[in-house]
């Protein structure tokens, strides 16, 4: 691999903040992001620690990164430091950064996000974690244009880049030294947002457009994509469903009995689904009390899982804290919520990993510039929330509360 600079194409970070321009939103003089912290901010005071990613043998602990990120030096220097055991790869394996135009015969795939990625783990000698092969959301607009406009044989057409996508992808990383030890092939089956005869609806895009649904009730897309990674996935890559909002209150009760019943459904298909991912954007203010929230549904949700054999991950965490206007509460509140979450989950045997979807609130998907004017909208937010401090590191890249209350999480059995 050869990275001579940053890449040449937009990641979706950066295509949210190029979104929001054109659609009249806020966007600040920085790129990459919507808001930086005024003021001063809250210090953690420096003690002797063990890093992160040493504290448990049973629960590997890492982080996910994208450009800008894989190129903030100071960044990695604090994430080395904390010795991850991983990279997760959050955006250069996903169906819209590989082909953001439609590919001809012989044209090959972007793999320049990947290739960064895959650069700094190999300089920390740590594997990688490969997310969203099939994802109904962030679809290329050329892909949208065929699903909405149907030409003869678009069918076909569609299933013919989706398996296509999952070759390119399995075939990048080598079989005899598997770099990919696990990939997400099938990302947010459901919408919450909806239902459907009282459950969580499928969340629709092209690719169930393409598939239908099969005699389960299953999209079909779903069952293709597992089974494309039977297929095309080294042995040592593990094979994984990730969903959302099954932490919370609000929707954690519709989505995690559909989620359960989806995974029963590909089971007796006998199709091969080695873990669960569960992101766990933690959101405090959609738990029944935010100051003290009880995961004791969730957490028996993660043994209902556990019961059906198959490895939990806990694959995005961050804490959504725009219901407070303090910086200094505002870090207590991710600090508390993280620590109660993360203490809980592991004591599921099952649960193996734990991901920081962002190590620095630098760069933090909170912060970009389509999603942080938006915030009040969907996450119930104070009026004109300061910017948003969901991550363990600050954007000095200094560690927070949060990483403490995480190292004590992750140590406590």
């Amino acid at each position: 691999m050869s990275l001579k600079g940053p890449i040449a194409l937009l990641t979706r970070r950066e295509l949210l903040a190029a979104t929001a321009l054109l659609a009249g939103g806020f966007v600040s003089a920085r790129a990459d992001e919507s808001c930086v912290d005024i003021g001063p901010m809250p210090v953690t005071p420096a003690r002797g620690r063990v890093a992160l990613g040493d504290i448990s043998e049973r629960v590997a602990w890492g982080v996910a990164i994208e450009s800008p990120a894989v190129f903030d030096a100071k960044l990695i220097e604090a994430l080395s430091a904390e010795s991850p055991k991983f990279l997760a790869i959050a955006s250069g394996l996903k169906f819209d950064y590989l082909y953001p135009h439609r590919p001809e015969a012989g044209a090959t795939a972007n793999w320049s996000e990947c290739d960064a990625v895959l650069a700094l783990a190999a300089r920390l000698g740590v594997p990688v974690r490969g997310d969203c092969l099939a994802w109904n959301d962030w679809q290329p607009e050329w892909l949208k244009s065929i699903a909405s406009e149907r030409p003869e044989g678009w069918q076909l057409l569609l299933r013919g880049y989706f398996a296509r996508h999952f070759r390119d992808v399995f075939a990048h990383f080598s079989p005899t030294d598997p770099m990919l030890r696990w990939c997400g092939v099938v990302n947010e089956p459901f919408n919450p947002w909806f239902r459907t005869n009282g459950g969580a609806a499928w969340r629709t895009g092209a690719w169930i457009d393409a598939f239908g649904f099969a005699a389960d009730g299953v999209p079909a897309y779903i069952h293709e994509a597992f089974a494309l990674g039977a297929k095309h996935a080294a042995a040592g890559t593990a094979l994984f469903l990730n969903e959302t909002n099954c932490d919370n209150d609000k929707f954690g009760p519709l989505v995690r009995p559909a989620l359960l019943a989806l995974v029963d459904k590909l089971q007796r298909a006998g199709r091969r689904v080695d873990a669960i991912g569960l992101e766990c954007h933690l959101v405090p203010q959609w738990m029944n009390d935010p100051r003290k929230p009880d995961f004791s549904a969730f957490v028996a949700f993660l043994r209902d899982l556990a019961r059906r054999g198959v490895r939990i991950l806990l694959t995005e965490l961050d804490v959504n804290d725009c219901s407070i206007h303090d910086a200094g509460d505002r870090d207590r509140l991710v600090a508390d919520t993280m620590y109660e979450f993360v203490a809980a989950s592991t004591a599921v045997p099952a649960v193996e990993m734990v991901t920081n979807w962002d190590f620095s609130d630098k760069y933090s998907w909170l912060r970009s510039a389509a999603v942080y004017p938006s915030l009040q909208r969907w996450s119930d937010c104070v009026a004109a929330p300061p910017c948003p401090r969901p991550d363990i590191y600050d954007e000095a890249m200094r560690p927070k509360a949060a990483r403490e209350s995480l190292a004590r999480a992750l140590g406590e059995r």
